[in-house]
């Protein structure tokens, strides 16, 4: 357990953008040596961060984190990639509700909102 590294949202967004690159050298070299691992909150968070602050774009967002979490560890990872499907393709919901729809196709859970526009996504997907 002492190889393990727990990354928080900021060093994900600095190895992402690379903006202070000593940071981004330093979280690089990390993930080359260490055994690291993503949570859930630290996801939601660099995603909210990388669209509200630094304008990314959705399907550039995906595709970053996409190529990252081969990298790293993250529970749920086929959870994770089908919610970036789904952010990419739904531009009218947030990040958290493209995780409940994945958890939803992926898991086969029920998920109770009253959210309407995750309501029509979750119908959506039932019909299909």
């Amino acid at each position: 357990m002492e190889n393990n590294v727990l990354l928080d949202a900021n060093a994900v967004l600095r190895f992402l953008m690379d903006d202070i690159h000593d940071q981004h050298l330093k979280v690089k070299e990390t993930i080359e040596n260490r055994d690291c691992f993503l949570i859930l909150p630290v996801v939601q968070e660099a995603v909210y961060v990388l669209e509200g602050y630094y304008s990314v774009p959705r399907d550039l967002i995906r595709k970053s984190f996409i190529s990252f979490m081969d990298a790293v560890g993250i529970e749920d990872e086929d959870v994770y990639l089908k919610a970036f499907d789904y952010y990419t393709e739904s531009p009218k919901l947030d990040f958290v509700d493209c995780i409940l729809c994945s958890y939803r196709s992926e898991r086969n859970l029920d998920v109770l909102t009253f959210d309407s526009k995750l309501q029509k996504k979750i119908g959506r997907m039932t019909e299909e």
